[in-house]
């Protein structure tokens, strides 16, 4: 193929295709939405060698101030990558020409998103159970997700939401993050095993620990259930830090980034808070060194449940 008449979206369509084929749902949902606005930024008969440090600034200019407010800069930095990973494929398959820095001058790292950690207080309201669930199962629903996700060191929704039956065992969640691989070991209290028993599925022919998710769907419709499901939970944390006035920006990654301010806030060393996220790069919490054990693990987390619960 002419790497002239090589057309972006037609090759980054391909390359949807091939990551759906490959059971990538989620980075295949990213690649998608890139070409989604780069074909409004651009129309579609962009050829892939026309993409240059000029058009990439341009792009990304037109990103920051889309709309009323524009995209925040990590997602900026995660549709660059997106579109360098495309790049690179293209070089390989010798459709474009190999360019050095192509991407130096357009914003591909990460900047630290404090507006997602809530203050003392603020997790002890979200966390309230009182009343909740009369007033609507829903929102219950998310504050244990909530309380889940933050037991277990932060666990993301991703995780929570595909834990397994054989994930539980002797009093701890042993499973692989799937985004990165990392394992991840979070011991099971006896709070935490209360909110599992509650939420634990019932369909013997399910695989999956908790009803969250429909265990007879695999490939894109699994998928499509998953984002239906996060989207509801994100919905109904709204509606929860709305009906308890908490004025953060609550989402399915509050109990993350909480659970790591409140880690570092106790004195807990990075390393340690950066094992217990299931961190894959040093870049993500500034080191990833030498496992720690359970023992270390499980001293760290009581530290930051007594800090919010407690104290």
């Amino acid at each position: 193929m002419n790497m002239k008449t090589v057309y972006l979206n037609n090759f980054m369509s391909s390359v949807v295709t091939e990551l759906e084929r490959n059971g990538q749902y989620s980075t295949a949902h990213v690649c998608g939405s890139v070409l989604r606005s780069v074909m409004t930024f651009d129309g579609d008969g962009l050829l892939l060698s026309s993409i240059t440090p000029l058009w990439l600034k341009a792009y990304e200019h037109y990103l920051l101030h889309k709309g009323e407010k524009g995209l925040e800069w990590n997602t900026i930095s995660t549709y660059m990558r997106m579109l360098r990973a495309v790049y690179n494929r293209a070089v390989v398959r010798k459709l474009v020409p190999f360019v050095p820095h192509l991407f130096r001058e357009v914003f591909t790292g990460r900047k630290a998103d404090h507006r997602r950690v809530l203050e003392r207080d603020d997790m002890r309201q979200l966390l309230a159970e009182k009343d909740l669930d009369i007033i609507s199962p829903g929102m219950e629903w998310a504050r244990a997700c909530l309380e889940l996700m933050f037991r277990f060191h932060g666990m993301p929704f991703v995780d929570l939401a595909h834990l397994r039956k054989s994930d539980l065992k002797d009093g701890y969640l042993t499973l692989r993050r799937r985004k990165t691989g990392m394992p991840l070991s979070a011991r099971v209290d006896s709070r935490a095993m209360q909110l599992l028993e509650r939420y634990r599925n019932r369909d013997d022919t399910s695989s999956y620990l908790l009803c969250f998710l429909d265990g007879g769907l695999e490939g894109m419709a699994a998928y499509r259930d998953y984002l239906r499901i996060l989207r509801l939970l994100n919905s109904k944390l709204r509606a929860l830090a709305l009906w308890r006035k908490v004025q953060g920006k609550v989402t399915s990654y509050t109990a993350r980034h909480t659970w790591a301010t409140a880690g570092k806030y106790c004195h807990i060393p990075i390393e340690i808070i950066s094992e217990g996220l299931g961190h894959a790069s040093v870049t993500t919490t500034e080191g990833y060194m030498k496992g720690f054990g359970n023992s270390r693990m499980d001293r760290a987390n009581k530290v930051i449940m007594n800090y919010i619960f407690e104290s």
